[in-house]
């Protein structure tokens, strides 16, 4: 039992040294395709991130549309945890905006930690390469 799990382990450590990393983007339009670079490279949003051998490019997309096809396969939880955050963040943006779109006045102990909120969430967008809007 031992030295199978121990087999396993050795068997995945060699898998990963020779593995490649895909990115399913999804473009504006709607449209998807697969890259090999960071889909904001493209100016596209990530829809899955795939782990494939280190072969030619077309037998790495087929080995990612393999996995993405498995029944029971989700999306990797860090490409589907950033695109919740990205749309949680952009929620709390577009509702401290709506705050300032009827011209109402607010005071100054709303209007400053908003701003610095919206400095804070504008920068994490950045870093997560989400879009803005």
């Amino acid at each position: 039992m031992l030295k199978t799990a121990i087999a396993a382990a050795l068997l995945a450590t060699a898998a990963t040294a020779n593995a490649a990393t895909v990115y399913l983007c999804r473009a504006y339009n709607g449209a998807t395709f697969w890259a090999q670079q960071h889909c904001n490279q493209h100016n596209a949003l990530i829809e899955r991130i795939e782990t494939v051998g280190d072969v030619p490019w077309d037998q790495q997309v087929q080995q990612a549309e393999q996995t993405r096809n498995r029944p029971g396969q989700s999306a990797t939880p860090t490409a589907t945890n950033i695109d919740q955050r990205c749309g949680l963040l952009l929620t709390e943006k577009r509702q401290i905006e709506s705050r300032y779109t009827n011209w109402q006045w607010q005071p100054p102990e709303v209007i400053n930690p908003d701003q610095q909120r919206q400095r804070a969430i504008d920068s994490e967008l950045r870093r997560m390469n989400c879009r803005m809007q």
